[in-house]
């Protein structure tokens, strides 16, 4: 049975033109067969069609991957610029309060000094008062009546004198009295004008209210619209990572159909060729463990987020010829989830190779057939989630992530 599928194989016609996503038409069942071999073709044929629908959907899960990324990231930005806005209002209303403060200090200390001049001109005021109606009920001074009545010239001297200090206290008293007025009117003036600064700095506070209010309600949207997306985003991984899981369990399907036929052909040694030769080791971009990439395998032996690169990835020209590490039989993944172009190849005894990324397969080149190690299967691309030209190569045992470095000296 075994033995009339690999023949099957090995005439099969093309399950997925490279770069598209056409229905597959899997290997040809020849109904002349045994039942049940002739029935075990045919639902090898229907879970290639299942692996078909799968991989459309994938498409579309990754897809919305992309947008919810582009979306959650542009929200970050506007929320790393609400946040410099909210703190420079911030800082601005805090400015404002502490012009405000130290206005109505200084208009606290005039309003003291204003007082305190009131008083004084209201005593002064009094003092000019008293001395005008003194005047008005006795006159002015009489230079002739103060000679006249003297009874001695001291005593006319001494008259004099008072009389002239008299008049100087009064030109004082007056001068004195203008002046207060004068600054009086002054300090008015002043705490009229601060009085209409705090009243400006006032409105100009509660406008900074108003657009800070603004700034935080937009803040108060885009993290509930960023939450959701992350939440969108959670669910779509988990949807990805359960299509993922199928595909590995195609893949364990696969290398039980094919592994004895591939370990007849001189795969599964668990010897291992560099996959791109004219690219050596000093072509990795990224060794095989863990990663901080959002959409790698969870593993919970890794750091937070608790993902791993299950491979390498070594970044050569784009277009590099890429072989095979090992002969085995060839399996295509066309418009893959995550790995782009893809080709799993089952080596035999339990080992198996992944090629992903890749901007094309090698012309002829189908699924069922059996290549030999170093034989060019396809060329590097960036396809798939890739953000350069790059190969992913994967060495499997039983379908587990292996380190390839292992097998190949890295």
């Amino acid at each position: 049975m075994k033995a009339r599928l690999v023949i099957a194989a090995l005439v099969a016609t093309s399950l997925w033109a490279p770069l598209s996503m056409n229905v597959a038409s899997g290997i040809y069942c020849y109904p002349g067969d045994p039942a049940d071999v002739y029935q075990a073709c045919k639902a090898y044929n229907a879970g290639i069609q299942q692996q078909v629908s799968n991989q459309r959907t994938l498409q579309n899960i990754q897809s919305q991957i992309h947008d919810a990324e582009l979306q959650i990231s542009a929200l970050y930005v506007l929320l790393n610029q609400l946040d410099k806005q909210i703190k420079a209002q911030e800082a601005l209303i805090a400015q404002t309060k502490a012009k405000i403060a130290d206005i109505d200090r200084q208009i606290r200390f005039k309003q003291a000094d204003l007082t305190r001049v009131q008083a004084d001109v209201a005593i002064r005021d009094q003092l000019l008062g008293q001395r005008i109606r003194y005047e008005d009920s006795h006159g002015p001074i009489n230079y002739v009546e103060l000679v006249l009545t003297a009874s001695t010239f001291n005593d006319l001297v001494n008259r004099m004198i008072a009389a002239q200090q008299i008049a100087a206290s009064d030109r004082k008293l007056l001068n004195d009295l203008n002046f207060e007025h004068a600054l009086m009117a002054q300090q008015q003036s002043d705490l009229s004008t601060q009085r209409a600064q705090v009243s400006a700095l006032l409105l100009q506070q509660q406008a900074e209210e108003i657009d800070l209010k603004k700034n935080k309600d937009t803040q108060t949207q885009a993290i509930a619209a960023t939450a959701a997306l992350e939440a969108q985003l959670q669910a779509e991984y988990q949807q990805q990572q359960a299509q993922r899981a199928a595909i590995d369990a195609h893949v364990a399907q696969l290398a039980l159909q094919y592994d004895a036929a591939a370990a007849k052909a001189g795969g599964g040694t668990g010897t291992f060729e560099w996959p791109e030769p004219a690219c050596n080791f000093s072509c990795i971009s990224q060794g095989f463990g863990c990663s901080t990439f959002y959409l790698e395998v969870y593993d919970p032996n890794c750091p937070y987020p608790h993902k791993i690169h299950t491979g390498l990835d070594i970044a050569g020209p784009y277009g590099t010829n890429v072989v095979a590490a090992d002969t085995g039989v060839v399996y295509l993944y066309p418009g893959s989830i995550g790995y782009g172009n893809m080709i799993l190849m089952v080596n035999g005894h339990g080992y198996s190779t992944v090629y992903g990324h890749l901007a094309r397969f090698a012309g002829g080149l189908r699924t069922g057939m059996i290549v030999a190690r170093g034989t060019t299967i396809a060329f590097e691309g960036s396809t798939g989630w890739s953000t350069g030209p790059h190969l992913h190569f994967e060495i499997r045992v039983n379908n587990v992530y292996k380190d390839p470095c292992i097998w190949l000296g890295c």
